[in-house]
């Protein structure tokens, strides 16, 4: 009897086990289904998760959940020992001897026939082996979860969706930030109204009306409903731009300032303290010295002897700026020839280093020479005064150091108005980091400049009974100190990036506008057009940089007769 359950109890073994891989078969299809559906969620929607954890959990409980779901069906439904004994039967053709032996009770089998039953059913089972009729034997069918897993490989190389709108919402900003960002705007704008106000001369009207129109558009950014962070600290940006062009336009005096630096000596005479002031870029001074100058002509205090000395001074100073704004064209004219010499050699790339050099050398000094010429012509026509001044008018003498006063006035309300956009600058900084929330800079201090100000006080005087402050001041101190801003001599730079070889994976989006570069074809396109000529085959080609070096290395052996 116990040949035959164990018999059974194989045949069982192997039926229950094929009873759970068709289950399992139909579950995973599901459930792989159903996980291939999660995945693809992130791909169509944008959501702020971690999409590594999402993807993991999304596949693991998926297969986890359809091998417990087969499980514990099959237990449900498992087969029991008497369908065992039938299958056995069936495959093996007893003709229900083991299923009768199983299904005889005990009295039953104490019997001479109930025994003679489990001898005939022993000796039949002993001969057979379980193994040949009861193989698990998969089906076309087990291949079914092979078609979600393939769905579910494609979606896990497909990138998610873009968090755009989420990420703006993320950093929306809230009602304190509003009040903040209204509350910068509106000192801002007060300031640049100040500044705005008495124009005296033409160079000062014409940054009035910038700065009327700058403070028209910081008071709409204070007026602005629903204005963030990101969109004020653009605008103030943009504002900050127009500024800087103004302040570009105006850089000639600035220039003209460093150029007279390299003015030299000049021989003795009346225009000594002129000189100097020149050299220094006092321009005030230098008003001071003409007006002194005419003066003295006026009032007869020049001899002869000065009057030649001074007009040998203007001519001399005339000749060193007249070379000043030479050397500048001359050194355009060199770069304009190295760029010439670059492009006959292939080296496009440093052709365009040097054409961009020189771009910046002929919007900053065309201004300046213009400023040069203008006072060269100026102390060469109060030379040319002081000269006939024995025959001639001293009135003449008097008005062509006046218009030479009046030239060095310009250029000193040109430095005085670049001082001016320095600050306006300087104020929309403070602005902007006010409205980030960064305490420092005059809006800072105004905003939240009562506690400062206490500690600051504090720690400066320390207190009436001679105990140490809590930063600064005399005796020794203790806790913060202020905060002070410092020059770090950082910089900005662009490194190229260095492309590798593989896939590429689209990690996210940048914030902030596209702005369009100017790439190496459009200067090579812009250097031969300079160069009025046509370009040879190499010039057609951007070469990659090591086969850039082997034919120019080529070409050298080639003119040089080598092989």
């Amino acid at each position: 009897m116990e040949e035959i359950k164990r018999q059974v109890g194989r045949a069982r073994r192997r039926l229950i086990g094929q009873q759970f891989l068709t289950i399992a078969v139909w579950s995973l299809f599901a459930t792989l289904l159903i996980g291939a559906i999660g995945l693809a969620v992130p791909k169509l929607w944008a959501l702020p998760l971690q999409h590594d954890i999402w993807n993991y959990s999304w596949l693991g409980g998926s297969l986890a959940v359809g091998l417990l779901i087969a499980s514990v069906w099959t237990y449900v439904v498992r087969r029991s020992s008497i369908d065992a004994a039938i299958e056995l039967d069936r495959r093996y053709g007893l003709k229900e001897r083991v299923s009768s032996t199983l299904a005889l009770n005990s009295d039953e089998l104490s019997t001479e026939v109930g025994q003679a039953l489990v001898a005939d059913a022993i000796r039949k089972v002993e001969r057979i082996d379980v193994r040949e009729q009861f193989k698990l034997q998969p089906t076309w069918r087990f291949a079914l979860p092979l078609v979600p897993a393939a769905v579910i490989g494609g979606l896990l190389f497909l990138p998610n969706a873009a968090l755009e709108n989420k990420a703006t919402a993320s950093t929306g900003t809230t009602p304190e930030m509003k009040l903040q960002i209204k509350k910068a705007a509106e000192i801002l704008k007060r300031k640049l109204e100040a500044n705005a106000k008495k124009p005296e001369t033409d160079v000062s009207l014409k940054d009035a009306e910038l700065l009327k129109e700058i403070s028209k558009k910081v008071g709409d950014i204070a007026t602005k409903e629903g204005i963030d962070k990101k969109e004020a600290t653009i605008k103030i940006n943009d504002l900050a731009k127009e500024v800087e062009k103004r302040k570009q336009e105006l850089g000639g005096a600035k220039e003209m300032q460093k150029q007279l630096d390299k003015l030299g000596k000049i021989e003795k005479g009346p225009a000594d303290k002129l000189a100097d002031a020149m050299k220094d870029g006092d321009f005030k001074e230098a008003q001071k010295q003409l007006e002194q100058l005419k003066e003295n002509l006026k009032n007869g205090k020049l001899e002869e002897k000065d009057k030649e000395q001074l007009a040998k001074q203007m001519n001399q100073l005339k000749e060193k700026i007249q070379q000043m704004a030479q050397d500048q064209k001359d050194n355009r004219e060199k770069l304009q020839q190295e760029i010439q010499k670059k492009i006959e050699k292939g080296d496009l790339e440093g052709a365009a280093k040097l054409q961009e050099k020189l771009d910046k050398a002929e919007k900053e000094g065309k201004q300046m020479e213009q400023m040069l010429d203008k006072l060269a012509n100026k102390l060469g026509q109060c030379a040319e005064c002081m000269k006939k001044d024995g025959n001639g008018d001293p009135k003449e003498a008097g008005q062509k150091l006046d218009d030479l006063a009046k030239a060095m006035k310009e250029a000193q309300e040109q430095l005085d108005q670049m001082e001016n956009l320095d600050e306006v600058l300087d104020e929309l900084a403070d602005a902007k980091n006010a409205m980030n929330g960064k305490e420092g800079g005059q809006n800072g201090k105004e905003m939240d400049g009562e506690m400062d100000g206490k500690m600051g006080r504090q720690g400066r005087n320390g207190n009436k009974k001679g105990q140490p402050g809590m930063g600064l001041g005399s005796g020794r101190g203790k806790g913060e100190r202020p905060e002070e801003e410092v020059d770090t001599k950082s910089y900005d730079s662009r490194v190229a990036g260095k492309a590798r070889p593989g896939e590429s994976v689209r990690t996210g989006d940048a914030d902030g506008k596209n702005i369009a570069g100017k790439t190496l074809q459009e200067v090579k396109a812009e250097l031969q057009s300079a160069a009025a000529r046509d370009s040879d085959a190499l010039n057609e080609q951007n070469l990659p940089r090591e086969q850039r070096e082997h034919a120019k290395q080529y070409f050298e052996k080639f003119r040089k007769g080598e092989k």
